[in-house]
């Protein structure tokens, strides 16, 4: 990756194709997939308060490879949406984590 990009571009990309995701199943699905896409917008949140919460970039790469992992085994409830956001995520927490890894020049 290069300089270019960095974890908050790439956490307000997560954002944007979360949002993205909750629309493209409100629109193959209809409105029978609000509670689903409901359900899918308070993980997120919760997601985003813990992000918040959690200080130590390792641990923060350890939750959202969680993540992609629960996305992939909740397929068949729209994890593969979210795959994407989820996969941003993980990127972001792993460049700040080498970040801090790094001596200071």
């Amino acid at each position: 990756m290069g300089s270019a990009v960095n974890a908050s571009t790439l956490v307000k990309a997560a954002v944007v194709l979360c949002l993205a995701a909750e629309g493209a199943i409100l629109v193959a699905v209809g409105w029978d997939a609000v509670w689903l896409v409901a359900t899918w917008g308070l993980a997120a949140i919760v997601l985003a308060v813990g992000a918040r919460l959690v200080r130590a970039p390792l641990v923060r790469v350890v939750l959202c490879t969680t993540l992609v992992m629960l996305c992939v085994l909740l397929t068949f409830e729209g994890g593969l949406f979210f795959l994407p956001a989820a996969t941003a995520l993980l990127v972001a927490a792993t460049l700040e984590w080498r970040k801090d890894r790094q001596a200071p020049a």
